[in-house]
């Protein structure tokens, strides 16, 4: 299957990793794609470090700096086309990254 039909899922969890809540936003792989290539030419960074293939996760103060690059690529207006997908992002990052008990965000590829 090709990167544009399979899509990227990021999902932020609350609580203990037995009994946790979580908040998920799902997009295609070629638009996560665009969103690191943008991320990528704004210089080295945490999501330009992301690929649509792995599996990352990351901690509460990874989800942060998440929040913060995505919003950069998101004021820069070079993908107008994707800001709802992009404030999506940043609104799962910040929940995640603001949560008072233990917290993560995963990205995968489904």
């Amino acid at each position: 299957m090709e990167q544009a039909d399979q899509s990227v899922e990021l999902r932020a969890f609350r609580g203990a990793r037995r009994a946790s809540v979580y908040r998920e936003h799902s997009l295609s792989g070629s638009a996560f794609g665009r969103i690191l290539a943008v991320a990528a030419k704004r210089g080295p960074s945490l999501l330009s470090s992301l690929d649509v293939y792995g599996r990352h996760e990351l901690d509460k103060a990874g989800a942060k700096r998440l929040a913060e690059e995505a919003t950069d690529v998101r004021m820069s207006g070079e993908l107008p086309d994707l800001d709802g997908d992009l404030v999506a992002i940043v609104e799962l990052a910040r929940w995640c990254a603001h949560a008072s008990e233990d917290s993560w965000l995963t990205v995968l590829r489904m």
